[in-house]
Parts: structure tokens; C-alpha cells; sequence
């Protein structure tokens, strides 16, 4: 098989459409239209690019536009300018500048997002983070999850641990060995389940106080269930835990507790049983 660094190089200035094909350098720079699948070793686009068909490269750089019809695989993808993909997409490390939008489902061993992503599919990535705006209409498998900005995710998230700095909206179950929220905003989640979870007000400054969306500080879930639960400005139909607190601001239905219960004067909690 011929090895790639000895495949010739395609360089697109002006405007052009030509066949996919096997290079090894892509450089588009004006506007370029292949017709069929492109296999490459480095893809730099800082113009038009669209692909009638799949992308497998080593290394995928998008500063101005690009639109692949079919999946796309690649160890590096950096993209500071718009990229749509149509299909499934797998990246090694994926970071997330400007816009980006995956049709199907993204498996990635770093997923980092800065500007705005979509994910119509699974999320499937070991290290998460946003810093920006991220859509997951699947659900999300990590290890290591870090929310600084605004996520939905409309399905379940499973990590080992979840920090949130910022805004999150679960459809569904987040559980993770460790939760931790604070609350700037307005989030929320079906259920939430883990070993600790901590969840608590911080009063809003920079970004956050700027922004002046996503309502009042605050949490709600039907199902809250732990072996250590700290809540604060949280609603929720059940609390089940062994040690529980439940802080200001929180308006609880239903504790169920094995070990400890305290309930600050300002929640309020509808009934609680220990068991």
C-alpha cells in the first residue's frame, strides 16, 4: 500500500471541483467541491471545502467552511471556522472554536468545545469539557466531564466525575461517581444519581452576570439519589440518601435517609422517613 507522505499534494487557490481521492497534503484555500470519498494525511481548509462523500485524515483543520456528506475519521480536528458533518464522526482530540455539527453520532478520546456544537447522535468521550455552548441530543458517555459553559443533553449522561461551572439541562439519568454544580443559572435533570453529589448556589459575576439569561439559581429533579447529598435553591419529588443535607432555598417533597438528615430553615420538605 502506498504510504501517504508519498501521495501527491492538492492545492485549491481559486474554484474548483475535482474527484476525492488519496492524498497526502490538502490545502484549500479558494472554494472546492470533491466528488467522492477524501483520504489524507493533513487537511487544512481556510476556504469552501465540500466533500460528496467520507473524510479519513491524520490531522483536520477548518478555519473557514466545510461540509462532508458522509462520516468523517481523523485524529485532529480543530475547527475555528463552521464544519458540518453528515455522519458519524471519530476524532482523537476534537476542539471546538467556532461551529460545529455532527448528524450522527461522535466518539472522541477529548472533546473540548469553546464556541458551539451539536451533536445529533451518542456522545462517546473520556474527557468532555465546554467552555461554550454544546447540544447532545443522544447521551453522553465520559469519564471526566467539565460544564464552565451552557449544555442540553437530551438523554443520559454516565461519568465518573461532573463539575459544572456554568448551565446544564439532563433529559434524562446524570450519574457519575461525583457531582458537583454550582448553580449560576437555571439547570436541571430528570435524575441524578451518585456517591456524593453537591449541589449549590454561586452568586453570579463575569460571564454569568453579564450574560443575564438562563433565570435564577436553581435546581430541579424529580429523583435525587446518593450516599452524600449536599442541596441548596433545589426542587425536587425525592431526596433518597444515607448522609443528607438539605440547604437554603430548596423545596423538597419526599427524604428518605439511612444515616443523617439536616434541613436548614429556609427549605422546605414535604415528608421524610429514615429507614
Amino acid at each position: 500500500m502506498e504510504e501517504r507522505h508519498l501521495r501527491n499534494d492538492l492545492n485549491v487557490t481559486g474554484s474548483r471541483k475535482t474527484e476525492g481521492g488519496e492524498y497526502h497534503r490538502v490545502n484549500i484555500d479558494g472554494m472546492a467541491k470533491l466528488d467522492g470519498d477524501l483520504d489524507c494525511s493533513f487537511l487544512s481548509v481556510n476556504g469552501t471545502l465540500k466533500i460528496y462523500g467520507s473524510l479519513v485524515s491524520d490531522s483536520t483543520t477548518v478555519n473557514g467552511m466545510a461540509k462532508v456528506e458522509g462520516e468523517l475519521r481523523t485524529q485532529s480536528l480543530d475547527v475555528n471556522g463552521t464544519l458540518g458533518v453528515l455522519g458519524a464522526a471519530r476524532a482523537e482530540n476534537t476542539n471546538v472554536n467556532g461551529m460545529c455539527t455532527i448528524n450522527g453520532p461522535l466518539v472522541s478520546s477529548r472533546f473540548r468545545v469553546d464556541g458551539m456544537a451539536t451533536v445529533k447522535g451518542d456522545l462517546s468521550s473520556p474527557e468532555f469539557t465546554v467552555n461554550g455552548k454544546c447540544n447532545v441530543h443522544g447521551s453522553v458517555d465520559g469519564e471526566r466531564i467539565d460544564i464552565g459553559g451552557m449544555v442540553t443533553i437530551d438523554g443520559d449522561v454516565q461519568g465518573e466525575t461532573v463539575n459544572v461551572q456554568g448551565n446544564i439541562k439532563v433529559g434524562g439519568l446524570l450519574n457519575a461517581d461525583s457531582v458537583d454544580i454550582r448553580l449560576y443559572t437555571s439547570s436541571s435533570a430528570r435524575e441524578v444519581g451518585g456517591e456524593r453529589i453537591d449541589i449549590r448556589r454561586r452568586e453570579r459575576s463575569g460571564f454569568w452576570k453579564a450574560l443575564g439569561l438562563g433565570g435564577a439559581p436553581s435546581f430541579s429533579a424529580q429523583l435525587i439519589e446518593g450516599d452524600e447529598i449536599v442541596l441548596e435553591d433545589t426542587e425536587a419529588g425525592t431526596v433518597r440518601g444515607t448522609r443528607v443535607h438539605i440547604g437554603r432555598g430548596c423545596n423538597i417533597q419526599f427524604v428518605e435517609y439511612s444515616g443523617e438528615l439536616s434541613v436548614d430553615p429556609e427549605a422546605k420538605v414535604g415528608h421524610s422517613v429514615r429507614i
